[in-house]
């Protein structure tokens, strides 16, 4: 598949069972190539994951105000302003004052963008694909389901 990552199977036993035995230590495995991959997917398309969670909390709304929109994307407002910057400059959100409060700026997506995050959807689908492949149906949705269940719990 174009433009994603995918590197060889690990040969059984490869790690000591002392690590496999361990949930943390699995879970910690697999978020660390998880983000290695995804953020190699995004890098296809000339975004960081702060890009991409900026995206995705805008393709929800009609827009948002930008103090929110970095408190969403886990960032310090200052920090977000470049962020914002280049994604305004690749033509992918719009900025304007917000009409309920003019010192503020509301952020949000332009059609650019909607396509864009459509295409980076379709591209993460099939990176999680390709990721969970060994996994039959059944057992990925008992997998969605206790990784939303311990999301929550945090």
């Amino acid at each position: 598949m174009q433009g994603i990552l995918v590197t060889s199977r690990r040969p059984e036993g490869a790690e000591p069972r002392a690590l496999t035995g361990s949930s943390g230590f699995l879970l910690a495995r697999l978020g660390t190539e998880a983000r290695r991959r995804f953020a190699h997917l995004l890098e296809l398309h000339g975004l960081t994951l702060h890009h991409f969670a900026a995206l995705l909390a805008l393709a929800e709304t009609d827009g948002l105000p930008q103090q929110k929109l970095s408190a969403l994307v886990g960032v310090d407002p200052r920090n977000a302003v470049p962020i914002i910057d280049d994604l305004e400059a690749r033509e992918f959100i719009v900025r304007a004052t917000d009409a309920a409060d003019r010192r503020r700026y509301k952020v949000a997506l332009t059609p650019q963008g909607r396509r864009e995050m459509r295409a980076l959807q379709s591209a993460g689908a099939k990176l999680e694909e390709t990721m969970l492949d060994p996994l039959t149906g059944e057992e990925r949705e008992q997998l969605r389901g206790l990784l939303t269940k311990l999301f929550r719990a945090l």
